[in-house]
């Protein structure tokens, strides 16, 4: 994704991390269900046009929305949906994939959760290249591509036993999706978009109020600045901070006057 459908996810993205890491339950079954909305979505050309028309009244796109998911998925997964549809994307086919990539990491905040980020991401690459070695299975593979549930199920099976299970489920996902691209490179995909979330440093900041958008996004781009990567911010509210906010970033831990004066240093240091 590019441009605005790039800015978009990422600021749905951010609110998802913020829900998982204030509540770690149901991760893989809002993971499922949202490759359930995506496709559910993929299968009506109308629908992906309503809800990918900038110029349609969102509490338009929010009632089809709500009108096909209610009853079938469970709220944080409804929230999570009316907020891709609320929001700008440059292509079409970017809501569908800003879905599915909202499952994936869900799935790999459970890797994380788990201490297996790094296996499921070398995994995943391992998979990619078996897929690629196996002309059997790509052949299978391609021979499926009008039955995605067969291509996944057939995947799943290989799999079953062999890696982790978010892994088989990661992989599954992968070749299971209507698309022109290989099954291969899926599996690629996934396994790079995990790698980009390993790398990123994870900071915990206690405020004393709940800090608003403008506001993470500032302290977000300070923190990578000292850093040189993307920060996820896992926020939480405590009243009795004293200054009014405390960032743990691995064994660094700083309070608002300390980190202004880290930026402030940074920025002399680069003029």
């Amino acid at each position: 994704m590019r441009g605005t459908s790039s800015t978009s996810f990422a600021e749905v993205l951010r609110q998802v991390e913020a829900a998982h890491a204030a509540d770690s339950s149901a991760r893989e079954p809002e993971a499922q269900e949202l490759f359930s909305v995506a496709d559910a979505i993929d299968s009506s050309n109308q629908l992906v046009r309503t809800l990918s028309d900038p110029g349609r009244p969102a509490e338009v796109k929010e009632a089809a929305v709500r009108a096909l998911l209610s009853s079938r998925v469970s709220p944080r997964t409804l929230e999570t949906t009316l907020e891709v549809v609320r929001r700008r994307w440059s292509e079409q086919e970017d809501i569908l994939d800003a879905l599915e990539l909202l499952g994936v990491s869900a799935l790999l905040d459970q890797a994380r959760a788990e201490g297996v980020l790094e296996q499921v991401e070398t995994e995943l690459f391992e998979v990619s290249q078996l897929i690629d070695g196996s002309g059997d299975l790509t052949g299978a593979l391609d021979g499926a591509r009008e039955r995605p549930a067969e291509r996944a199920a057939l995947l799943g099976r290989l799999l079953e036993g062999r890696v982790h299970r978010l892994t088989a489920a990661l992989a599954s996902r992968a070749v299971g999706r209507r698309t022109e691209a290989k099954p291969a490179r899926r599996v690629e995909e996934f396994a790079r978009f995990a790698s980009d979330r390993r790398r990123r440093a994870v900071a915990a900041v206690s405020s004393a109020v709940p800090l608003n958008d403008s506001q993470q996004s500032r302290l977000g781009a300070v923190l990578a600045g000292i850093y040189g990567r993307e920060i996820q911010l896992n926020l939480q509210i405590d009243p009795e901070v004293v200054g009014g906010l405390r960032i743990q970033v691995g064994d660094d831990l700083y309070d608002a006057t300390v980190l202004a004066r880290l930026s402030r240093a940074r920025s002399q240091l680069v003029a």
